[in-house]
C-alpha cells in the first residue's frame, strides 16, 4: 500500500490522525483510494507522499468521512465527488502555476 503512494495525486488528511491517497488519471469515473490509514500509518504515508513530492492537504471533515466509508481500493463514491474534485482542481491549479503539471494531472484535467 505505501508504495502506491509515490504514484498518487494527492494525500488528504486530519492533519495527524487520518491519511488518505486518491490517484485519478481519468480512465475511471472516480479518483480510487491507493492508501489509507490511521495514526502511525497515516504518519507513514505523509512520509512517503513528501518523499515522493506528493502534495499533502490538510482536511480534517474529508479525511476522516473518506477513511470511514471508502476502503482501499475502491473509488471515491458519488456523495464525495464535489468535495474531493474541489481538492483535485486546487492540486492540479497550484501544479500548473509551478510549471509542474505532470502526466497524471495533464490526463486527468484532459478528461
Amino acid at each position: 500500500m505505501l508504495a502506491e503512494v509515490a504514484r498518487a495525486d494527492l494525500v488528504i488528511t486530519n492533519p495527524t490522525h487520518f491519511a488518505i491517497a486518491l490517484r485519478y488519471d481519468g480512465t475511471r469515473p472516480a479518483p480510487e483510494v491507493v492508501a489509507k490509514g490511521q495514526d502511525l500509518v497515516a504518519a507513514a504515508i505523509r512520509e512517503e507522499a513528501e518523499k515522493h513530492s506528493v502534495p499533502v492537504l490538510s482536511n480534517p471533515p474529508l479525511a476522516r468521512a473518506l477513511h470511514k466509508e471508502v476502503e482501499l481500493g475502491q473509488m471515491v463514491p458519488e456523495a464525495f465527488f464535489a468535495a474531493v474534485a474541489e481538492v483535485l482542481a486546487f492540486v492540479y491549479r497550484t501544479a500548473a502555476r509551478r510549471g509542474r503539471l505532470g502526466r497524471r494531472a495533464l490526463r486527468a484535467s484532459a478528461a
